[in-house]
């Protein structure tokens, strides 16, 4: 059965070259020893022997995940310690911070609700999703305060204007800073977690994540400064424009660098993937630029409602591109599957199953009336990471660590699919 094979992931454009054509080679299928038996969904007829279904071990990148997001999350007390210290120190309320800190992680919440929905096709291992945020708001954000607070500084012995000085540092070096941070922390994570990074919308979730995690921090600290400047009145406006209006914003920036990398990667593999990150930041750095600049150089009532039409049209656009994203995650999961099905791994009725989301719910329900859905669930999940490792096998040549992942899931599937089958 021919399941189409979209351009977007074709990999076979490939270096002719004597030194790049070994490196390129295609990665053969695997074919199954055996012949599978016939869906149970299909026929609920065939009885085989169960396979008894052995618990993997914990992979080694989610294992380095774990041990990274604990180190981040040591990095994230050190760095609000220090604003705490800084707000206390300047003479304010330290339960005005503890206000803003809340306000602040209600925008995070509700990033992460949004990707979270995002995430439900082949959601990501939780300690990368972790490390995401901590990055965020550890790591960027604290060296962005650093750096950015430096570039005033300088800016400020140039011109001897403070306002002038702030604009510089505002609409000139924070985008550059602060999107090349973030976006360093989507190169640690694609390398880290290569397996489960395969693609534009695994880009998506791990920098909106970044970039919402670095807005938590950010956002504390423009909290602490309207309040110190305009009481309950500065903060609430500063919470109208950052948490409500611009609550999207960073999120985006960052977003669009991970699906960028994503989207490289799928073609052309893991060296294009990490390459590309040296321009994959210029769409977040534009978009970034026009927003502090906007409210820096035009901060009138009119000029607000413009960027809050703007704002709210490119957050639209955004959600449309996780729709579109998602969509194209269960296309490439059919296509890849579907060239199992060929193979005589899965019939193709189960790629249908495996595939669209009816399928998944129509199987989930069965499941659930036979008493096998944790079976289906590990089907489903296992089958979804079966197609993205054999889209990364194309786009980065056959290496022998992916093919043994591929063999182990191709194992876990046969078992999966023989222990629903004896419970029909």
């Amino acid at each position: 059965m021919h399941y189409e094979l979209p351009r977007l992931y074709d990999t076979s454009a490939r270096p002719a070259g004597a030194l790049t054509r070994a490196r390129y080679a295609p990665a053969p299928m695997q074919a199954p020893q055996d012949q599978q038996p016939a869906s149970a969904w299909s026929t609920q007829t065939r009885r085989i022997q169960q396979v008894q279904q052995q618990k993997p071990g914990m992979p080694v990148p989610v294992v380095l995940g774990w041990i990274l997001a604990v180190l981040l999350g040591f990095a994230l007390l050190v760095v609000l310690s220090l604003l705490f210290l800084l707000y206390v120190l300047g003479g304010a309320d330290p339960a005005a911070w503890i206000l803003q800190a809340i306000l602040a992680a209600f925008s995070l919440l509700v990033i992460v609700g949004v990707i979270v929905l995002a995430d439900r096709w082949d959601p990501q291992p939780l300690p990368l999703l972790l490390c995401a945020v901590l990055w965020g708001a550890a790591v960027a954000a604290g060296t962005a305060y650093i750096v950015n607070s430096l570039i005033m500084i300088l800016a400020y012995s140039a011109v001897g204007d403070e306002s002038i000085a702030m604009g510089i540092g505002a609409v000139l070096g924070a985008p550059f800073v602060e999107e090349t941070m973030k976006g360093l922390g989507l190169v640690v994570l694609f390398l880290l977690g290569r397996r489960y990074f395969n693609g534009p919308l695994d880009g998506l979730v791990y920098g909106a994540l970044i970039g919402e995690g670095f807005a938590f921090t950010e956002n504390i600290t423009y909290y602490g400064d309207a309040w110190n400047n305009g009481q309950v009145g500065g903060i609430a406006s500063s919470v109208v424009i950052r948490g409500v209006i611009g609550i999207f914003g960073h999120a985006i920036y960052t977003s669009l660098t991970g699906v960028i990398m994503g989207l490289v990667a799928r073609k052309w593999g893991t060296l294009p993937g990490v390459l590309i990150f040296l321009v994959a930041t210029w769409p977040g750095m534009f978009l970034h630029f026009a927003w502090n600049g906007s409210a820096t150089l035009f901060p009138s009532l009119g000029a607000l409602l413009i960027m809050l039409i703007a704002e709210f049209a490119l957050s639209a656009l955004w959600l449309g591109l996780i729709a579109v994203l998602v969509f194209d995650e269960s296309r490439l999961t059919r296509v890849r599957l579907g060239e199992y099905a060929n193979m005589g791994w899965l019939t193709h009725e189960e790629v249908t199953m495996l595939g669209t989301w009816k399928g998944r719910r129509e199987g989930r329900a069965w499941a659930r009336s036979i008493g096998a859905l944790p079976a289906m669930k590990r089907f489903i999940k296992e089958a979804a990471a079966l197609a993205a490792t054999r889209q990364r096998l194309l786009a980065d040549g056959a290496s022998p660590r992916a093919i043994t992942h591929e063999r182990d899931l191709l194992g876990r599937l046969t078992s999966n699919r023989s222990a629903l089958l004896t419970r029909a």
